[in-house]
């Protein structure tokens, strides 16, 4: 059979950079709102004033001239010729309330967004190709880049350890297993660690050092003993484990288990505010993806009595190491993503500002209303000066890169480039080897020589990144199904 006529009519319809453009689109038209509802009041050091926060809006590109008019139809061949930002405005809705009453209302300018060439913030989306040549475009350009003061930037595609995802490992004497728990901007790594002698122990951010994992259980709600054993499989070896972890354990009240965890991040206090601490460090930090509520602390409860189970059975053999270079494990974060990280940054930054604004307003005895407190160059610097330098959120560096534009192909494997953020000092052999589930994803030829062998590589010219999808219309269709949760 034949297959180029297949494969030409998969290019003829299909955009080879489509899919960091649906990433672009999906932090556009969701992810800012929820960032913004993250964020959703700001209450500053004077109580008696809030702030309250919706509906942010991205729209599309304009330009400011020199005699302050502003211009729409502001297309990307301008900001390249001019040396200009291709952005758009962003928008915000802020209500002023003092003592519960509104005092005012307006719909903000709180500063600049760059957007994606051919994404639906773009003057270029839907153009034809006689209408792309009039405003100064190749027909054949892909889009998905950036124009940051006239020149093209492409974000480099990260790939990260796959987020909410338990994995199992040996180090020495040890047998771990752990996960990166994500909410938001927070991600906490807990784990939990079976050590030679059979005795489990958790680690997670703010937690005190060598805590037993049936200490954290107690605190969590599972109190009597046999709570504890029901969490976890009927099989010899695991409650083989239990029963001896249960001997070593002389914590007997849910109350003793937080008051253990409270000394050590509530030092010196009286035991009320250490009981409250514990309770505050164990919502906010301990596996917030499930949740960072009071009633979500059993299920947390369950959750690491099966990353329990995971540790025990590696340590007898029933189960084997989990591969980190195995592509399952790994996630993609493409422009989106990496456009969220930063926003979330600016937006948090932002806010700082306008709390210390309204701070600064109050004590100066001036008339305090929204005009007067926003800056919109908070969030506008800081997304220009790294997407101009490529320096990133979490100490990333080289994420945005300029487009090089030598032939038709060198465009093309800028926006397909997939970096790893390990170091490319050490040797890391596997990281750098190519692993069987690269096949159909990544190209095994196309990677740098020297240092950066193996971490930068190439998505395959057919492969396809799906992005982010919600797991609510899931777990809903699952329930209507009814489908029932086993008890671990």
């Amino acid at each position: 059979m034949n297959g180029w006529p297949l494969i030409k009519s998969y290019f003829n319809t299909k955009n080879i950079a489509q899919q960091e453009i649906d990433s672009f689109n999906q932090f556009v038209d969701v992810k800012l709102d929820e960032i913004v509802e993250e964020n959703k009041t700001i209450v500053p050091k004077i109580e008696e004033v809030k702030i309250e926060l919706e509906n942010i809006e991205v729209l599309k590109p304009k330009i400011i001239e020199a005699d302050g008019s502003p211009r729409a139809n502001f297309f990307p061949m301008e900001a390249r010729t001019r040396n200009r930002t291709y952005s758009g405005p962003l928008f915000l809705t802020m209500k002023l309330l003092r003592r519960d009453v509104e005092q005012d209302e307006k719909r903000a300018y709180i500063g600049e967004l760059p957007v994606m060439l051919k994404s639906n913030r773009c003057w270029l989306e839907g153009l034809n190709e006689e209408e792309l040549t009039e405003s100064g475009e190749d027909p054949m350009d892909f889009g998905a880049y950036f124009i940051i003061n006239g020149s093209e930037k492409a974000l480099m595609t990260q790939e990260v350890l796959s987020s909410d995802r338990v994995l199992v490992s040996t180090q020495l004497d040890k047998w771990i297993a752990e996960v990166i728990s994500t909410k938001g901007a927070f991600k906490g790594r807990v784990r939990i660690t079976r050590s030679i002698d059979g005795v489990l122990y958790v680690t997670f951010p703010s937690s005190p050092r060598k805590l037993r994992l049936f200490v954290l259980l107690k605190a969590l709600g599972l109190v009597n003993d046999k709570d504890i054993i029901g969490a976890f499989p009927n099989e010899k070896e695991i409650t083989n484990d239990i029963l001896l972890n249960l001997e070593l354990d002389d914590i007997k009240k849910e109350n003793d288990a937080l008051d253990k965890i409270g000394k050590y991040v509530a030092p010196g206090q009286v035991i009320e505010y250490r009981l409250r601490r514990a309770k505050e460090v164990i919502d906010a930090f301990l596996l917030p993806h499930i949740g960072q509520r009071a009633e979500d602390r059993l299920a947390k409860a369950y959750y690491l009595a099966m990353m329990a189970t995971k540790s025990i059975e590696l340590s007898y053999g029933i189960r084997k190491e989990d591969d980190k270079d195995h592509y399952k494990n790994k996630r993609l974060e493409l422009s989106g993503k990496l456009m969220e990280h930063l926003f979330r940054y600016s937006f948090k930054y932002f806010i700082k500002d306008l709390k210390f604004q309204i701070d600064r307003t109050v004590t100066r005895r001036r008339k305090l209303n929204i005009s007067t407190v926003v800056r919109p160059g908070a969030i506008s610097e800081r997304i220009r000066f790294a997407m101009s330098t490529g320096n990133w959120i979490g100490r990333a560096t080289g994420v945005s890169k300029f487009m090089e534009r030598v032939n038709y192909l060198a465009p093309l494997t800028d926006l397909r480039k997939v970096k790893s953020p390990l170091d490319k000092n050490r040797e890391l052999y596997e990281a750098r080897d190519v692993h069987g589930t690269h096949w159909g994803r990544l190209d095994p030829i196309e990677t740098p020589d020297g240092p950066q062998c193996g971490l930068v590589k190439n998505l395959s010219i057919l492969a396809e990144v799906t992005v982010d999808t919600p797991e609510e219309p899931v777990e809903k269709m699952l329930d209507e199904m009814g489908v029932k949760l086993k008890k671990l």
